[in-house]
């Protein structure tokens, strides 16, 4: 390409636009590593989704039912009944067949109401928070009382 005054000029990148993009890298590649090297941070977070699964689901499956649906929270585990804390008859996961249970990984807790139960029309009862801990996260599951609704 001729410029004025008859020079010319290569095609290409200068140093600092090349120094530039290899900072930027670093920064991306840095915070990459750091989130996926938190094996605990994602089983905090994995361990909380599937509780949030579970209470869902314990809602879905007693109005597909008509009847009460119980969760059950302890400090190490989630379990859906039905009818009563107890647990005589546990709901089954469709996808094992076994008892719906989700339990903690190592170092993870979880508290709230020690039950939650849900009527054939989605209210829960009492409502209230879940609480997942480990890693230093601390994330909350939401139940409404009046519409069952559950959330984050």
């Amino acid at each position: 390409m001729i410029l004025k005054h008859g020079r010319f000029r290569e095609g290409g990148f200068t140093m600092i636009e090349l120094t530039m993009v290899v900072i930027l890298v670093g920064v991306l590649a840095v915070v990459a590593v750091a989130k996926l090297t938190r094996v605990d941070s994602l089983q905090v977070s994995g361990f909380f989704d599937a509780t949030k699964a579970a209470v869902r689901f314990a809602q879905k499956v007693a109005v597909a039912q008509r009847t009460h649906v119980v969760v059950v929270v302890n400090s190490s585990s989630v379990k859906l009944c039905y009818a009563s804390a107890a647990c005589a008859s546990p709901v089954m996961d469709p996808a094992t067949g076994q008892a719906m249970t989700v339990a903690a990984p190592a170092g993870v807790t979880v508290s709230g109401p020690a039950v939650v139960s849900f009527d054939g029309l989605g209210r829960a009862s009492p409502g209230g928070t879940i609480t997942v801990r480990g890693a230093g996260l601390t994330r909350s599951v939401v139940v409404e009382q009046e519409t069952g609704y559950v959330h984050d």
